[in-house]
């Protein structure tokens, strides 16, 4: 089976900035204890790239520096390497990792999945095509990013709960910047769109929204999450938990700027995407904490479309910060 790894979501969002290097790297102060942090330039990350700009890190005696990855399927390996300490990482290429017998541990919960709409992605068709339902999708072509990763799991759970036979549909891998494209040449019938292209596909008028599956599906749990391995975890605990001091101002600051000028210009300067554009896009807090619970319910759904064949441990997998 092929792992949880959202390749081309993490295309969709980048808006050419694969070569960007966080904020506050060239003036990085070498006589700190350096971490390398791997992660995707989206809306998610922004406590990171905060407790960069503000000093957070520094303020508690660690230098952390930003490198850019494509997904979990270059990440994990990169983490387990030792090429970087700590991962942005989409959930469930976290858990499949662990069913293989790597050893991760959770620093940080990232976004959650929320329980209305609008959601961090929809479900897109044709304007005033004939299609409501899963049960409607039958012998329809539904474009995601990549099998058996968060979109595809979304996707079977809202089929199956909204009256469609999963045998009867037909997925097809496409990258998410060419979703809209297929789906208005009629190449797909239907489209799991993120953002930036949710909001672009909200304003055309060529499409509307079919479903809101993500809050329908995992209300409450986990899209995302921060990771070491367990050799890192061991061996620069104390660095690791000054990094996860300083996250948690990031989250902080973020949760309480959310959507101000100086919060959009932030996840302007490492997404670059245009602050008019940013301000129309769905955000959401960030947790302050890892729920054990959202995380067992997230294994349970996974085992029950297959994704795991075993209930993965996740509660001796999350990182120990002292009370």
């Amino acid at each position: 089976m092929e792992s949880g790894v959202s390749r081309r979501d993490v295309l969709a969002v980048l808006g050419g900035s694969l070569a960007l290097l966080g904020a506050g790297n060239a003036t990085a102060d070498d006589a700190l204890p350096v971490l390398r942090v791997g992660v995707i330039p989206i809306f998610a990350v922004a406590p990171h790239y905060a407790a960069q700009k503000f000093g957070f890190y520094a303020a508690e005696g660690v230098d952390a520096r930003t490198q850019i990855v494509q997904g979990g399927a270059v990440g994990i390996p990169g983490l387990v390497s030792g090429s970087f300490d700590i991962l942005y990482c989409n959930s469930i290429s976290f858990l499949t990792a662990l069913e293989r017998g790597i050893d991760l541990r959770i620093v940080a919960e990232a976004t959650t999945i929320g329980t209305k709409p609008p959601d961090f992605d929809a479900l897109f068709k044709r304007k005033g095509d004939d299609l409501h339902s899963g049960k409607d999708l039958e012998g329809k072509v539904i474009a995601i990013n990549a099998k058996f990763d968060l979109m595809w799991l979304v996707m079977q759970g809202w089929v199956k709960k909204t009256g469609g036979d999963l045998d009867k549909i037909t997925y097809r891998e496409v990258p998410i910047p060419s979703m809209l494209d297929a789906l208005k040449n009629h190449e797909v019938d239907a489209a799991l769109v993120l953002d930036p292209f949710m909001t672009i596909a909200l304003d055309n008028p060529n499409f509307e929204v079919l479903a809101w599956p993500s809050s329908m599906v995992m209300p409450n749990m986990p899209s995302s999450l921060w990771i070491v391995s367990g050799v890192t975890a061991d061996t620069k605990t104390d660095a690791i938990r000054a990094y996860v001091r300083a996250f948690r101002k990031g989250v902080q600051w973020v949760n309480a700027n959310l959507g101000n000028p100086e919060f959009l210009e932030l996840v302007s300067s490492y997404t670059k995407t245009d602050v008019k554009l940013l301000a129309k896009m769905y955000d959401t807090t960030q947790p302050t904490k890892i729920s054990l619970d959202a995380l067992n319910r997230l294994v349970a759904i996974c085992q029950d479309y297959g994704i795991l064949k075993t209930k993965v441990d996740v509660a001796s997998k999350i990182f120990a910060m002292p009370t």
